[in-house]
């Protein structure tokens, strides 16, 4: 790119190679944008001309980023957000916030929050919505587009652009139905190991923790049941010989029919840590920092962090 004023330059031009280099499709950034397709792809070769590249090229019938327009993707964002920090309202107030906020979960953890969350912003948000979407694997793609407000998930140190904070501590709790046979014996790791498991998985191979602290230890279990529906376990195994290695919480909540007896796991398993994840561009947002005191708040009054752990500091990705 030559030198180029500040003066000169079309600003706007910026925020279309933004929703050109999401998008990578001059249609959908020009509904993005809310511009007609010519006026994009105008917008597009000025572009190329400023930065001398291509930035956009078509590969089979689809268009890929160049290397350099790669680059360009956090440092314009970081760039935009600055700008629109400075224009944004400084205040938030929830009582006559309007529109919604929109989060990935996983059913354990909608079970574990939504239901306190959507009492409090009736009190103080009335007119606000919430939205739950799937969770998936798919997160930091939908975070930096956007898509999301708000997800769970393990930020790693290659994720940069992206915010994390501790909000809950899972740990794990065996659940039997009340008669099991398995109950009239004594609870041993050689029981456990010859009883039949229902696991929780999103594929359909590989184990899980529980598999891999048996393993260490050169022990294995059966699988007789694997799923994808962790709030429905414990009611598969109310009604089954199945014995299911779950979250303490979940077990203990739905426990009180006294129809599952609950049990410490006889193989040492690590807590499983909970953070929420947001990216930087909604870091500053005042309705985001809202939406964040208040799960934490929240995640606080239902002690899902174990008594006496103090809350994590929010920790950026870079």
């Amino acid at each position: 790119m030559r030198g180029v004023e500040l003066s000169s330059l079309d600003l706007n031009l910026l925020v279309v190679l933004e929703s050109l280099l999401l998008e990578r499709h001059v249609t959908r950034a020009a509904k993005r944008l809310g511009l007609s397709q010519p006026a994009v792809s105008r917008g597009l070769a000025r572009l190329r001309e400023l930065f001398d590249d291509e930035l956009l090229t078509r590969i089979g019938g689809h268009m890929e980023l160049t290397p350099r327009a790669a680059e360009l993707i956090v440092p314009l964002q970081r760039a935009l957000e600055d700008v629109r920090g400075l224009l944004a309202p400084q205040s938030f107030d929830p009582a006559r916030a309007e529109g919604a906020v929109r989060m990935a979960a996983p059913d354990i953890v909608t079970y574990m929050l939504v239901p306190a969350l959507l009492r409090h912003m009736a009190s103080v948000a009335p007119r606000m919505n919430l939205e739950i979407v799937q969770w998936s694997q798919d997160w930091r793609e939908h975070l930096e587009r956007g898509d999301l407000d708000l997800t769970f998930g393990q930020a790693g140190p290659r994720d940069g652009g992206f915010y994390s904070q501790l909000l809950m501590r899972n740990r794990w709790t065996c659940v039997l139905r009340r008669g099991h046979p398995a109950l009239r014996k004594p609870w041993t790791l050689d029981a456990y190991v010859e009883l039949s498991h229902l696991l929780i998985g999103f594929s359909s191979h590989g184990g899980g923790q529980v598999d891999h602290a048996l393993a260490a230890i050169g022990r294995k279990r059966r699988v007789a049941l694997r799923m994808p529906y962790v709030v429905l376990s414990p009611l598969i195994v109310a009604e089954t010989d199945l014995v299911l290695t779950t979250a303490h919480w979940l077990a203990a909540k739905l426990g009180t029919s006294g129809a599952l007896v609950l049990k410490a796991p006889p193989v040492k398993l690590e807590p499983v840590d909970i953070p929420m994840v947001w990216h930087e561009r909604s870091h500053r947002d005042p309705r985001q920092q809202w939406l964040r005191a208040t799960l934490k708040a929240l995640a606080k009054e239902a002690r899902l962090l174990p008594m006496g752990m103090p809350s994590a500091h929010e920790r950026h990705i870079k």
